[in-house]
């Protein structure tokens, strides 16, 4: 494997000196709250991705990747390489009225791609800042952006309703570029496939691409209808036994489509071979709850929300032509962080120092150990930390009870048999464009690489839940359902890591306890769409000096 990824280098330094080196593009694609068992690469009979499945099967899938638990945090980590909590942005997501973002002195990813002489473009979802029009995607790195600024949006209407202390107030949260996207109509998920689909088909080969397309789905969407998806989508998911469940189904299948789409695409566009491709979820999925979508991370412990491993360790994948022969899952440990170093060096860019990320890059491709053995989720909003160290895991503080336990086998009831999994492998339009490009596929074997969680979740007498008095030391290599403390085992272990976690939170950018939602975000008054309500302050604040 090092032998193979020598000579790949020495390729790009020849091609470099001899100017015909061209760098690969590069697609990200987000799911939004999909949860762990909600994938069939990782072993679901209930809910089928057979596109996302071709991807993992054919290209590496991540065994030990990591993200923070909750959006906006995970979402400004991948931008920025850095930690949430040294920005932040930190604990409970950006709300509408909030004016919070990731701060103008940090250089964002689609920026260091726009330096490297990429077309960068962001499809979907950013909640990361839009109070101000400096903080939105086209002024910070995306040449454009199709889609909406904040957590979600209603998957048909594109409105977005919050609860004020005076009521509830929505309006529209779906943009092109910098203006409201009144005249489009369809179910978002479409949507964006479609409009990545264009950007693809429409970018001229001289320069290399990079594209983000960041999926609403399958986040729930607003209060009175909270799962959505099209009426004959959910009709083929009739196996699927809680009514919820089925819908969700619906909406997983609809992004797994979506998948297959782009993968067309850039066959079409005759740039596949030269493309490497993410998979990843921002946080783990959130069965129960607020924005409950009834999405499983069964058998793993906790949800969204929480620093258990529901709502941290999450699906992600890697693909690329150069990997289809490689057939294996790397069991390194990687965290969102390290996306921006590791895909620099992926294209043969240099990467930056004052980050938090690691490039694993040659790890992946080598299959080798990662350089990774410690990450936090500090959250001092709801006041609970935690710490990740080699195979430990250290959570202190108060975790809310209804985040931390194990949920979701109760949804795994199917009606009948379950889909036939080959079938729908050999359907996958994924399947067909890898068989065409002769990339074998034994569809029998396939499951060999499934990445499986095995843990007894009633193997325990009580489960651990951190307080302010009270520590929880996990050893998540052994124990990855986190159902047994070892904290009065191993003190010596629980004192090295509460002391590192100690030292990282003296680093954190202090955030306020209470949200302050601006009445001056209402949409009413903004035609009824949430848009950068404090343009007119920053003017004036121009014109004073």
């Amino acid at each position: 494997m090092r032998s193979r990824w020598i000579i790949f280098i020495a390729a790009l330094i020849k091609m470099s000196r001899q100017g015909s080196f061209t760098r690969p593009n590069v697609v990200f694609i987000i799911a939004d709250d999909l949860g762990w068992d909600d994938v069939s690469f990782h072993g679901s009979n209930q809910i089928l991705t057979p596109n996302i499945d071709m991807l993992a099967y054919t290209g590496v899938p991540l065994e030990r990747y990591y993200s923070h638990c909750i959006c906006t945090p995970s979402r400004s980590a991948l931008l920025t390489s850095k930690f949430a909590h040294v920005l932040g942005m930190q604990g409970y997501p950006l709300t509408n009225a909030e004016d919070r973002a990731i701060p103008l002195t940090e250089k964002l990813l689609p920026e260091y791609f726009k330096d490297l002489g990429y077309a960068t473009h962001l499809v979907g979802k950013w909640h990361v800042g839009h109070s101000r029009s400096r903080y939105l995607p086209t002024f910070r790195g995306f040449d454009t952006h199709f889609g909406h600024r904040a957590g979600y949006i209603d998957y048909y209407e594109y409105l977005l309703l919050e609860t004020w202390s005076k009521g509830q107030v929505s309006g529209l949260d779906l943009y092109r570029n910098v203006t409201p996207a009144w005249d489009v109509s369809g179910y978002v998920t479409e949507l964006y496939t479609n409009e990545a689909v264009n950007i693809i088909r429409n970018h001229h080969i001289s320069r290399p691409l990079f594209l983000m397309l960041s999926h609403n789905a399958p986040h729930a969407a607003n209060e009175g209808a909270m799962l959505q998806a099209p009426p004959e989508q959910v009709r083929a998911q009739r196996h699927v036994e809680s009514p919820q469940r089925r819908i969700y189904s619906a909406m997983v299948k609809m992004l797994d489509d979506s998948v297959g789409e782009i993968i067309k695409e850039l066959q079409l566009k005759h740039i596949l071979d030269n493309t490497i491709i993410v998979f990843v979820s921002d946080n783990g999925g959130i069965t129960t709850g607020e924005t409950a979508n009834f999405a499983s991370n069964y058998p793993l412990r906790g949800l969204k929300f929480s620093p258990f491993d529901g709502g941290i360790r999450v699906n992600g994948l890697i693909w690329s032509k150069n990997l289809t022969d490689s057939r294996y899952t790397w069991k390194g440990f990687i965290h969102v962080v390290d996306w921006l170093p590791t895909l620099l060096t992926a294209v043969g860019a240099s990467v930056p120092k004052d980050i938090d990320g690691i490039n694993l890059w040659e790890s992946i491709t080598s299959n080798n150990e990662s350089n990774r053995n410690v990450s936090y989720e500090i959250n001092d909003f709801d006041g609970y930390a935690a710490i990740i160290f080699n195979d430990y895991k250290l959570i202190t503080g108060k975790v809310p009870d209804s985040y931390s336990t194990h949920e979701g086998k109760e949804l795994k009831g199917i009606i009948g048999k379950a889909p036939p999994y080959k079938e729908a492998l050999r359907k996958s339009a994924t399947y067909k464009i890898f068989q065409s490009k002769g990339i074998q596929i034994n569809i029998s074997d396939v499951r060999k690489n499934t990445i499986r969680v095995d843990c007894n979740t009633n193997n325990y007498e009580e489960l651990c839940h951190p307080k302010q008095d009270v520590l929880c030391l996990f050893n998540i290599k052994e124990d990855p359902c986190e159902t047994e403390n070892l904290s009065s085992r191993y003190p010596d272990i629980v004192e090295t890591m509460h002391g590192l976690l100690m030292a990282e939170i003296k680093r954190s950018v202090k955030r306020k306890k209470t949200i302050f939602r601006d009445p001056k975000a209402r949409p009413s008054l903004h035609n009824y769409t949430w848009t950068s309500w404090l343009d007119s302050v920053d003017k004036k604040t121009v014109q004073s000096k």
